[in-house]
This record gives C-alpha cells, sequence and structure tokens, in this order.
C-alpha cells in the first residue's frame, strides 16, 4: 500500500488530515485510529507531510516538489514502476534545504490520464515537461529501480538536443540486458531453487504435523490470490495505480536503449548488488563517457536503501557527486 492508498483508507473512514504550518495535524471518529493506525500514522510521516504540502503547492504537470527551495541546481528524480515519487522524500530531506529535489510522476494516477507505455515516450513526455519547467540546462537526473532506466533515456534525449546533463545517477537499476528473456528466465529458476532450499532447511527442523502445516500454507495463498485477483481495486487511485504498474513493466521489457555519451553514476545497496541477476554493472556496456559505482552497507538492498538506516548514506554520496562539475573517469567507490 502506497502513502495515497493509505490516506484513502482514512479519508473512507472520515479522517481529515491536513497541515497547520508544517505540521500535520488529524481529526477522527471515536475508535478509528487503532493502535496500529496510529502506528502506521507515525511511520508515514515524513510522507505525509511532503504529500500534503504538495497539494498545497499545486505544482504543474508531472514535476513535483519533494523539496522546492533551495540555491543549488536541481535534482530531478523519477521514480519506480509504482510512480509513488515520495519514496525519495528521505533521500531529498537527508540533502538539506539548500537543494530543489523533484519527483517525477508517470501519467496515469491522476484521475482521466492514461499510462505511457514505452520508455522512449515517457522519457519524451517528461524531457518536454522539464523544459518548461526549467528552459536552461544544465540538468541533474536519477531514477529509482525500473525508473532508472527511464531516466538513462531522458538524459539520452537531452543530449541528443545539445543540452547539457550535468549528472545521472542510476539507484538500484537493473541493466536492460538483465530483462531479455533468457535472463529473465535464468533469474526466476535461480529464485525457484533459493526458495525450494530455504523451504527445505525450515522443514529439516519441525515436527511433522507442523511441516504438513507449513506445506499447505502456499496452497492456501495461492487459493485466496485467485479469489482476491478478480476482486475490483478497492479505490479508483488503486485501480490507476495498477494500470500505471502494468504499462511500466511492458515498458521496461520493450526498452532496447541506444549508448549514452556522457557519465552514469550507480547506486547499489551493498557489494552483493554486483553479483545479482539484475545484473547491474552491464550498464557499462550503455555507457560511453565514465560510470562510477557506489556500494552501500553489507545487508542493504535496493528495497532498503531509500529507507531510514540507509538513506543517509547514499544521500551524503549523492551530494558530493552533485557538488562536482569536473568531467569524471570510470571508477569505483565502496562504503
Amino acid at each position: 500500500m502506497t502513502t495515497q492508498e493509505f490516506l484513502i483508507e482514512l479519508r473512507r473512514l472520515d479522517v481529515d488530515l491536513w497541515l497547520e504550518g508544517d505540521r500535520v495535524r488529524c481529526s477522527a471518529p471515536p475508535d478509528v485510529l487503532t493502535a496500529e493506525r496510529r502506528a502506521e500514522l507515525a511511520r508515514r510521516k515524513t510522507e505525509i507531510e511532503a504529500l500534503l504540502k504538495v497539494a498545497r503547492a499545486a505544482a504543474p504537470g508531472s514535476i513535483v516538489p519533494i523539496e522546492a527551495c533551495g540555491s543549488g541546481l536541481p535534482f530531478y528524480a523519477v521514480p519506480g514502476h509504482n510512480g509513488d515519487v515520495f519514496c525519495f522524500v528521505r533521500l531529498a530531506r537527508c540533502l538539506g534545504t539548500g537543494r530543489a529535489f523533484y519527483g517525477l510522476q508517470p501519467p496515469g494516477l491522476a484521475a482521466g490520464e492514461s499510462p505511457i507505455g514505452s520508455i522512449e515516450e515517457l522519457a519524451a513526455h517528461f524531457v518536454h515537461e522539464l523544459i518548461a519547467y526549467q528552459p536552461e540546462g544544465p540538468y541533474q537526473i536519477g531514477g529509482y529501480c525500473l525508473g532508472g532506466l527511464t531516466a538513462f533515456e531522458m538524459a539520452r534525449q537531452l543530449r541528443a538536443m545539445g543540452r547539457e546533463v550535468r549528472s545521472l545517477v542510476l539507484f538500484g537499476t537493473m541493466s536492460p540486458t538483465a530483462l531479455r528473456p533468457h535472463n529473465r528466465a535464468r533469474a526466476a529458476v535461480a529464485q525457484w531453487s533459493a526458495n525450494r532450499l530455504r523451504g527445505a532447511r525450515a522443514l529439516a527442523g519441525l515436527s511433522v504435523r507442523d511441516g504438513v502445516a507449513k506445506l499447505v500454507e502456499p496452497v492456501r495463498a495461492i487459493v485466496s490470490e485467485g479469489a482476491l485477483a478478480d476482486a475490483p481495486p478497492a479505490d479508483e487511485y488503486t485501480a490507476r495505480r495498477l494500470s500505471v504498474e502494468a504499462a511500466t513493466l511492458t515498458a521496461a521489457n520493450q526498452y532496447r536503449p541506444e549508448p549514452y555519451e556522457g557519465d552514469v553514476t550507480l547506486f547499489l545497496g551493498s557489494e552483493a548488488d554486483k553479483r545479482s541477476l539484475d545484473r547491474p554493472l552491464d550498464w557499462a556496456g550503455y555507457v560511453r563517457g565514465g560510470m562510477e559505482v557506489f556500494c552501500g552497507p553489507a545487508g542493504c538492498d535496493g528495497d532498503t536503501m531509500l529507507k531510514e538506516g540507509s538513506v543517509g548514506i547514499f544521500a551524503e554520496q549523492l551530494a558530493r557527486r552533485l557538488a562536482e562539475t569536473a568531467p569524471r573517469t570510470a571508477r569505483g567507490a565502496h562504503a
């Protein structure tokens, strides 16, 4: 569930949230804010603050101001396949107020919009809005997870127009080669084998009765998922979000990028991610400039790199790179 979907659920329960200055205020009917919902509100506080500020700012088009103030060159970031730009809130906060930070929200999440099913077309859409919003470069662009594919294509298109791209940063983005059918099949087999091995180890320590119960769990889950698959989404926003996800995944699988003449910085969760089936180091084959790789601490991965506990490390490295203006050559860095 995204933060937007959580807020929609609260709205259905007649829970009102608003900003009073920079603080989030809440009004709810008796007994609605259970301990679980209060904990979820606390956990999502940062994202809720940002979302309410964005609604108040009424940003144009796809450009969502995560941190609108700052004298430095702005940074524009494309979110992952679900289009949730608020995944960048903690990263922007850690960078500080000295640099404007904007998320690029794909079409399809707002009412009346249709999602775009091509990386090239989505990149062109963002480039058009980016130039309208900031007519003069240079530009600093990033992308998280599959959003990195769109960011890469944006940088390529901007350079083809003769515009300067100062920085291109990919956060945990799998390479295009990893999305080719034979490599996805290999990844699926590896995942299946790993799950089987973990399952065998888990069953080895259980009694016969508990082992049978454990084996039945996946069957029950499949039956439950099958029943839910035919159910309509809980609300219109969720339906739109699922449509955007499907379009993004289709676009990613069809994307065959041309080489990029500039430099790329690749942020990976940890050293282990270099050897993952996402094949991130294959990006070097698409980059004609330098490729710099930075790996976070052991145990960090693509799912946690922008969350508390890890995001500060990547924000520090990103701030250092955005402050650099000289061309970079290929080199490596490690946490």
